[in-house]
């Protein structure tokens, strides 16, 4: 097998339509005997003393310490050439024509000037090098009698040459040395790895792959939005999904198609922050609130005080939704539809007060969304009475990259008939840390690698921790290096927002770095390391304490 570099393509360019030729002459050249070396999209750049810096790049270059050096230029698609105008074209499968470059002037360009580079490498020796440049046109079969004074048939590799492309390449070498014994040798070609694999121009910035990858989980975010479509003609239902199967994105677009239809519509959640979020992006007709919060603005409204206890759970789980109840009486219903998001987090005394609110109580329109793995305050899942149906599942999970998925299912209580049809992703990183100083030296890494070396904009990444903001270590206004860590969404530059799994409950960032994951950190571990980590999109990196328990050190560690 050929030493290929990259060893492997990006997904970025794995998906690239545009790509698909190249992707093939990869694939084949990858099963090329283990002497030859194989380089993808390389570029280099020559001094010339009378024009000055010239930058030179090549689709792939072959190489071989007994057979020389091999430029070739790949083009997909149908293949024209117009011998009037001199003009080559490239045919795509919607059959739309393609003024392209000449792929022989192309090829044969860049073989001189890379030769010509490699003459000014120190301790480059004069010795005889066959030097052959070729095309390949991977979607079509090359006619024999098609011959140009430029493009003999031995330097054409067709779709036809890729059933034994390692003889088609031999036979273009030797069609180039004319007998002559012109190979790179291992010492030339130690030089020309060095040079080459040091100048990809493939290696993508993660910062650019996790963009790519985040356009393709969307997309697959607006596919569930069929589902919609499907309880139109219901009034009420309950849709009960896994962690990233779009339930957020549903919930606020049955909202907005209610109030387009003239309903006013109240969009409920448990999350204060998630209701700040979705408050940014409803229409008019729709009212968002956290449930608490709704509770005493119902009051207020009302004049009713909230009277105070010492219980705090007393206080959220009773006193709050009484207090609603009581405002109800006096100020009367005030929606026609009610959409809950979070409902897994809703107490069974709370959908009384919310029904309440109905103008129609009994055919009033009522969805809840819910995801009974991330009962992170044990809520009821049952709404009797209220919604009678079985919930709709939506098993997909649409929000996480697979190697972040399969993390995340670890973590589920039954992910027997989870599915996750979003693109691979890389893999999660893990590390495992003593006290609290080497958790914050691996964090310093973490963040200067990914911004500073990936390219990964700060407002696109999200530190997270098991523990309440008064427990944790990393609170807002803290620096690690020369970042500020912030508890709210930040757009200055270098700041990095800092929150509590419980509070991010219900978001989502294209990176997370879950850290402070110990024993200690909540008694509810496992549901929420399951709602931590599936809240990064593409990138997820988890920090443990070496004196987790073996189980959970094992599901973290799961990859692909």
């Amino acid at each position: 097998m050929a030493r290929l570099y990259p060893e492997r393509l990006p997904e970025s360019i794995l998906k690239d339509p545009k790509r698909s030729a190249e992707r093939r002459f990869y694939e084949a050249t990858s099963k090329l005997s283990n002497k030859f070396t194989v380089f993808y999209s390389v570029a280099w750049q020559a001094v010339d003393p009378f024009v000055g810096a010239r930058d030179g790049e090549a689709d792939f270059v072959i190489a071989h310490p007994d057979l020389g050096l091999m430029i070739v230029e790949v083009k997909g698609g149908g293949i024209g050439f117009n011998s009037n105008s001199g003009e080559w074209s490239s045919i795509d499968g919607g059959g739309v024509t393609h003024i392209i470059k000449d792929p022989i002037e192309q090829a044969r360009g860049s073989k001189h000037e890379l030769f010509k580079k490699l003459k000014d490498l120190p301790g480059w020796n004069d010795r005889w090098l066959t030097l052959a440049h070729a095309v390949s046109f991977p979607d079509i079969y090359w006619e024999s009698n098609l011959v140009n004074p430029d493009l003999s048939p031995e330097i054409v590799f067709d779709a036809n040459t890729f059933k034994d492309l390692e003889n088609a390449v031999v036979r273009a070498f030797r069609y180039y040395a004319g007998g002559k014994s012109g190979g790179l040798g291992y010492d030339r070609l130690e030089m020309v790895e060095k040079l080459l694999a040091r100048s990809f121009q493939i290696k993508t910035p993660l910062g650019v792959e996790l963009v790519f990858e985040d356009e393709r989980l969307i997309e697959l975010t607006e596919r569930q939005m069929m589902i919609l479509d499907f309880l139109s003609n219901r009034r009420r239902a309950a849709i009960k999904g896994c962690a990233g199967s779009g339930k957020t994105m549903l919930a606020l677009e049955k909202a907005r198609q209610l109030a387009d239809q003239g309903f006013e519509v109240l969009l409920t959640c448990f999350n204060y922050a998630l209701a700040n979020y979705l408050s940014q992006l409803v229409p008019d007709g729709v009212s968002v609130f956290h449930f608490h919060g709704l509770c005493r603005k119902m009051a207020n409204e009302a004049g009713f005080p909230i009277r105070p206890v010492q219980d705090q759970t007393e206080f959220f789980e009773t006193v709050m939704p009484n207090a609603m109840l009581e405002a109800i009486d006096t100020l009367g219903p005030q929606f026609d539809a009610i959409i809950v998001d979070e409902g897994q987090d809703f107490k069974e005394n709370w959908w009384l007060p919310l029904i309440s609110l109905l103008r129609d109580q009994d055919q009033g329109i009522l969805f809840a969304f819910f995801d009974d793995n991330q009962n992170l305050y044990r809520g009821f899942e049952n709404i009797p009475g209220v919604i009678d149906e079985a919930p709709f599942p939506l098993i997909d999970n649409c929000r996480n990259t697979q190697r972040i998925h399969h993390i995340v299912s670890t973590f589920h209580h039954d992910a027997r008939h989870l599915r996750c049809p979003g693109p691979e992703g890389k893999s999660p990183e893990i590390y495992e840390y003593v006290d609290l100083k080497g958790q914050i030296r691996h964090l310093r890494q973490i963040l200067h690698r990914l911004v500073h070396e990936e390219h990964i904009d700060c407002r696109d990444m999200v530190i997270l921790t098991p523990c309440s903001k008064d427990r944790t270590e990393f609170k807002d206004g803290m620096s690690i290096a020369n970042f500020t860590l912030s508890s709210k969404p930040t757009l200055i530059c270098n700041h990095i927002q800092v929150s509590s799994v419980h509070t991010f409950k219900g978001l989502e960032s294209r990176v997370v770095i879950l850290t402070e994951v110990d024993p200690e950190a909540s008694h509810l571990l496992d549901s929420v390391l399951y709602v931590g980590c599936s809240r990064a999109r593409t990138y997820l990196v988890i920090l443990y304490n070496r004196s987790l328990d073996e189980k959970t050190k094992s599901k973290l560690s799961r990859t692909i």
